[in-house]
């Protein structure tokens, strides 16, 4: 959702797809994919609270049919098409998402499963091949048919208006269901494109684990109960907005954010269903009376402590017989302290001389608002929240990371490296460090070799020097001492000693030196015995 003269409602959308891009574009870890039943709840209950919303207006159409058929009816009728087009594309999404969680989970048919009951919830193989199956473009499957019907959902809603309001009303809803393919000149798409999703199949199923797909397929219905909404009401203006009344109305309290962090400012909307903008209703919070404007109340606090934090308050109004009614809310929202996930992709060391993989984020903060300060390295970046640690010498490394929440930038914490050398290789003759080897064997060998063994990282080693000694057994035969290579490979007078071996003989390479990421190392010396 994009533009400037966007209702609260959807800016608060907006940003929970925000906050949804940017779960995706992190590692799939155990908090995420709790993360993403999270939000998933969270968008549920706001679908709840439109169908409440959405059915306090078809109630007000009712009552407006009573008294006034004639001048209602017109706008009654668009508002029950809209009605239907609403329910079946939330309908279809909903079996939708049962086929995603039946098929994954791999449940019989028809079996419902909470999102939070799925066993498989990183499981992304699943939704994938269902939702945009094969295909490099991700097109042709259950992806492309969702996409066909909410743009068949827009065109038919754009037709069910007054033909006066149709080219009004079709930007808007382009603007509230974005169906075209990620545009590379946009700023908020590159990201999309750069992970190779071209596509709206692709950006918006491909390589996601299932929880990450039905959280999307709920915002998409929370989209259309948005639209619902808008639509409805804007004919329900057109009958005349100002003769409305409501015989019920209820507490609604709109948080943009139900996850704020330490030092960061919780703001929430107070307000009642059916408010009148004329109405002055007396809100209070703990004993504290919030200033009112256009009927709403605005309520603000910082908290001070991590866990739930409750709230609740009445809101005072005087009805149509001129007696005051008290209509008590309540809610509640989570609060984190300020926290940070740095992860280097083997160890919490860094190794000298060679790239070290580090992935820095900051659970629910976009990667493009995430900074860091590192002493001791020097990171190079190397994708969305990926880098490239170096160090050349130390004992230590720090990384300090912040996050940009809102105006502000926050220090979400401070994490330290260990720096260590890369380790010696290994000195091998045909695999072998030491022990028995056939003389056929040992004279089919052409060097030394080395390798890492089983050092984490898979970097290349050699043997740049070393010395041989052939001890016969017996003396009988006179003995090759100190014979220097300056490279890996055996010399003439090495292969001769070694061809004239018996059972018994031994060789001995020792003073063997090689080099590793730049370094210079002293290797293990070999014994072989011929047997």
């Amino acid at each position: 959702m994009a533009g400037n003269n966007l209702s609260p409602r959807q800016k608060m959308i907006g940003m929970m797809y925000l906050v949804l891009t940017a779960l995706l574009a992190l590692n799939t870890s155990k908090e995420i994919i709790n993360a993403f039943v999270t939000i998933n709840s969270s968008l549920e209950f706001s679908v709840s609270n439109m169908n409440v919303k959405n059915n306090l207006s078809y109630s007000t159409f009712d009552k407006k049919m009573e008294t006034e058929a004639d001048k209602t009816r017109p706008f009654y009728e668009r508002a029950q098409k809209v009605k239907k087009l609403a329910k079946d594309l939330n309908t279809y999404i909903d079996k939708l998402k049962d086929e995603l969680i039946v098929q994954t989970d791999k449940l019989p048919a028809g079996q419902k499963v909470e999102l939070i009951d799925v066993q498989a919830k990183d499981n992304y193989d699943e939704p994938t091949r269902i939702m945009c199956g094969d295909k490099q473009d991700g097109r042709g499957k259950k992806g492309t048919e969702l996409k066909n019907k909410i743009e068949e959902f827009k065109k038919n809603v754009v037709a069910a208006l007054d033909p006066k309001d149709q080219s009004a009303w079709k930007p808007k809803l382009d603007n509230m269901f974005r169906t075209s393919d990620p545009d590379p000149k946009n700023k908020a798409d590159k990201f999309v494109i750069e992970e190779g999703k071209r596509t709206w199949e692709m950006a918006n199923f491909y390589h996601n684990p299932v929880v990450a797909s039905v959280c999307q397929l709920t915002k998409f219905q929370l989209d259309v109960k948005n639209a619902e909404s808008d639509v409805v009401n804007h004919l329900l203006a057109s009958i005349n907005a100002t003769d409305l009344k409501f015989s019920d109305v209820v507490a609604k309290v709109v948080a943009p954010t139900s996850y704020v962090i330490i030092g960061q400012e919780y703001t929430a909307d107070v307000f009642l269903a059916a408010y009148d903008r004329t109405s002055t209703p007396e809100i209070v919070v703990g004993g504290s009376t919030l200033k009112v404007e256009e009927g709403m109340g605005k309520y603000t606090t910082s908290p001070r402590s991590p866990g739930e934090q409750k709230w609740s308050g009445k809101i005072r109004l005087k009805g149509s017989d001129g007696q005051l009614k008290e209509y008590p809310f309540e809610s509640s929202y989570m609060v984190s302290a300020p926290s940070a996930s740095v992860s280097a992709d083997s160890l919490n060391v860094f190794y000298i001389g060679i790239d070290n993989p580090v992935t820095i984020s900051v659970p629910g903060v976009p990667a493009e608002n995430v900074s860091y300060t590192a002493s001791g390295v020097t990171l190079t970046a190397a994708g969305k929240g990926r880098y490239i640690a170096r160090v050349s010498a130390g004992r230590e490394a720090t990384i300090n990371v912040s996050a940009k929440m809102g105006e502000k930038s926050m220090q979400m914490g401070s994490f330290r490296f260990r720096i260590k050398s890369v380790p010696a290789p290994i000195a091998r003759i045909y695999g072998a460090k030491s022990g028995k080897i056939s003389k056929t064997t040992l004279n089919s060998m052409g060097g030394v070799s080395a390798d890492m063994g089983d050092f984490l990282f898979n970097i290349p080693a050699k043997v740049t020097s070393f010395k041989m000694t052939v001890v016969y057994k017996g003396g009988s035969r006179a003995n090759l001492v100190d014979e220097p290579a300056n490279s890996s490979a055996f010399s003439s007078n090495m292969k001769a000693a070694m061809q004239a071996c018996k059972p018994g003989d031994k060789v001995l390479i020792d003073n063997i030196v090689g080099s590793v990421a730049g370094q210079t190392k002293s290797l293990e010396s070999i014994i072989l015995t011929v047997n």
